[in-house]
């Protein structure tokens, strides 16, 4: 690609000087056609089979390569390793000790100034511990937490994809059809010619005609940078060069949508994923209630200790002991500190869910918005096809006007600008209509196998 962009700006460059010393219209039409035909040998070459997507394979790379997906993955094994962690702190746990202690002075008996050795296995376990309960209870809750984002991301990142995939098939369209208005002007200007040489209009029409291909030919190259952007942002999302060509197998469809807004809104309310995470935020906030008044409560702990001692170094003629230990702890006055801390976590708890009933209200505004916007796009489609068929029929008569000699040609350079506005218009709102859909499906919570 980076070799046809060099290619292409050296061709410009070569047209430009050989028009410039030659100014001849000979010169200028054959340069405007290898430029023409540059950005076609273009967009073939990136046909190329290795670069070639369906929609499908578009979506199953996206959802193997794709970046936020991978950083919202490793998220949610980071919350399962925690859960792990925490339930782990109720078990057992067994440790082993050695050291090696010496006696430096005793003043009533130096004979005990010696080095002694001592080796011991504890096992201890929590009886009850309020506190760790809850904190493995919340692990618990953020574990299920990252798995929700995950299946937001999931849905975010198809709705990028169709967003993504229809804005390209979109500007696919609206460069062929800047292509076949170019041509339509190039036609036109050579009809002009003619009759000009025959002495039946005057140069003025024949210079209009040459305007309007000039700007045709401006039109080509913006819509030509257009389409290498939408095939740009779905490189971004494939994790690929934005240089990378891209060839897009599809083509927009229209699709029938019946639907009305109250199941709608119901399916939302059940299926949303921010609405989840709302609920699972109430249950961390209960568990955060738990964690304060865990301080107020005893706790209990069962320790075992095996242990030996002894003068050598081997161990010979150690003496062993094993000592078993429940201990009792309760922390029965902290000057009003866990009382505190209990109703900071209620109003905590308060705030969880008065924010929830928030969500759920811009959840079904959104909702609404995105249907009726389905509707209107629906409606301003079927409004662009009646706009193209009069567009179709005005751009005959004028062609057979204006070769009877009844129409001038700025009627027919006006009725060729109205076919290119109304087929770019009902390309354009075919694309809005589709994605109005998908942004629809977002919103209700629609999940991504059934989305697909």
């Amino acid at each position: 690609m980076k070799l046809l962009t060099r290619l292409r700006e050296q061709l410009s460059g070569l047209c430009t000087g050989l028009s410039a010393w030659l100014s001849t219209g000979l010169c200028t039409g054959l340069c405007r056609a290898l430029l023409v035909a540059m950005l076609v040998f273009t967009t073939a070459v990136s046909a190329e089979p290795g670069n070639s997507f369906t929609f499908e394979q578009l979506v199953k790379q996206a959802f193997h390569k794709n970046l936020g997906l991978k950083i919202e993955v490793q998220k949610t094994r980071q919350q399962q390793a925690s859960e792990q962690a925490a339930f782990r702190v109720l078990l057992p746990l067994a440790s082993l000790s050695s050291g090696r202690s010496e006696t430096l002075h005793d003043s009533q008996n130096p004979e005990l100034e010696l080095t002694r050795y001592s080796s011991s296995v504890t096992i201890s376990q929590p009886l009850y511990q309020p506190a760790l309960w809850a904190n493995w209870k919340k692990s618990g809750l953020n574990n299920s937490n990252a798995a929700y984002s995950l299946q937001r991301k999931q849905q975010s990142l198809l709705f990028e994809i169709k967003k993504a995939w229809f804005k390209v098939l979109e500007q696919q369209l609206l460069y062929s059809e800047t292509q076949a208005s170019l041509l339509r002007l190039q036609q036109h200007q050579k009809n002009a010619e003619a009759f000009y040489r025959n002495g039946k209009i005057w140069r003025n029409d024949v210079l209009q005609a040459q305007v309007r291909v000039a700007r045709g030919e401006q039109d080509l190259f913006a819509a030509s940078n257009r389409l290498t952007l939408a095939k740009s942002t779905i490189n971004l999302i494939l994790d690929r060069d934005v240089t990378l060509a891209l060839a897009p197998q599809g083509a927009l469809a229209w699709t029938p949508f019946t639907k009305t807004l109250r199941p709608l809104l119901s399916q939302a309310s059940k299926q949303r994923i921010e609405l989840k995470q709302g609920q699972v935020g109430i249950k961390l906030a209960r568990q955060d209630v738990a964690l304060a008044g865990a301080k107020r409560k005893p706790t209990a702990n069962f320790t075992l200790t095996s242990g030996a001692s002894s003068d050598h170094f081997g161990y010979q003629r150690s003496g062993t002991q094993t000592v078993a230990s429940l201990t009792l702890r309760w922390n029965f006055w902290q000057w009003g500190q866990t009382q505190r801390e209990e109703a900071s976590a209620r109003a905590s708890l308060q705030v969880q869910h008065l924010s929830l009933a928030q969500l759920k209200a811009a959840v079904m505004a959104q909702v609404q918005r995105a249907y009726l916007t389905v509707i209107e796009s629906q409606k301003s489609f079927k409004v662009s096809e009646q706009a193209l068929t009069q567009a179709k029929e005005n751009y005959k008569v004028s062609q057979i006007r204006y070769t009877e000699q009844l129409g001038s040609s700025t009627d027919v350079l006006d009725a060729q600008d109205l076919l290119t506005q109304t087929r770019n218009s009902r390309t354009s709102a075919l694309a809005r209509y589709l994605t109005a859909i998908a942004e629809l499906n977002l919103a209700t919570g629609q999940g991504v196998t059934s989305a697909r």
